[in-house]
């Protein structure tokens, strides 16, 4: 790890990156993050964490960043295209996280942003028609971000990097993802694990109650937990790119 502290930066494991993203396959992300020395292909992400003993992890920002990713692969968009757009983007804003970076996000409405013609650049290097029709127009490429990846991120004022999540914030906008606290795994509004509340629920035979009174909160706090985990779980809808 590159000096950074594994208890406040947030840790998860490849599967558990995978189910808080939605994404298909965690398989995808391995070769994200270890490229593919069979094809001399290198990772697409810098991250925080190097594996230890085999075992890859991901932390907060890498977990952004890879959202960021299966966002434009929903798109059909090339990963040699964002490989080569992530390395023009971190010597621009000097951030091995430029796909967590506000900046990158949110920066996407103006008129000559950086990260539009970097994307366009890549998109025609790599011969990658979806991601520059994307790009043709900025308004595109902005509404495509803005509908996707900004709701529910908090981003630092100093770093602009991201700080916290909502994974689901239309539907449970009290779940927040922050590596700060509990390790970054989901918690309710008073700082208790989703994960912990819903296996309380199981043991308790599937009784809100009880454990509202254990944890000393609220039975619908205690479902709103339950509910958001058995949503991480249903089904992925197949997206059809535009």
């Amino acid at each position: 790890m590159k000096g950074r502290n594994p208890l406040v930066v947030g840790f998860y494991t490849v599967p558990e990156a995978a189910r808080l993203i939605r994404v298909g396959s965690a398989r995808r992300i391995y070769g994200w993050l270890k490229g593919y020395p069979g094809r001399n292909v290198g990772p697409l992400l810098t991250r925080d964490f190097e594996p230890v003993d085999g075992y890859e992890e991901l932390s907060f920002l890498d977990l952004m960043e890879v959202r960021f990713v299966e966002h434009f692969r929903e798109y059909g968009v090339k990963v040699g295209s964002l490989r080569r757009a992530a390395e023009e983007l971190k010597a621009e804003f000097k951030t091995d996280h430029p796909f967590a970076l506000s900046k990158v996000l949110l920066a996407a409405d103006k008129a000559d942003v950086f990260v539009v013609e970097t994307l366009r650049k890549a998109a025609k290097a790599e011969g990658d028609p979806r991601l520059r029709s994307l790009t043709t127009r900025n308004y595109v490429m902005y509404e495509a971000i803005k509908q996707s990846l900004v709701p529910g991120i908090e981003f630092d004022a100093t770093s602009h990097l991201a700080k916290q999540w909502r994974p689901m914030p239309d539907r449970f906008p009290e779940i927040v993802v922050d590596p700060l606290r509990a390790f970054g795994r989901p918690i309710i509004a008073k700082g208790i694990p989703t994960e912990t509340l819903r296996d309380a629920w199981r043991v308790e035979g599937r009784k809100a109650d009880p454990v509202a009174e254990a944890f000393g909160i609220t039975a619908k706090e205690v479902l709103e937990a339950v509910n958001f985990e058995q949503a991480l779980d249903e089904p992925i809808p197949n997206v059809v790119a535009a």
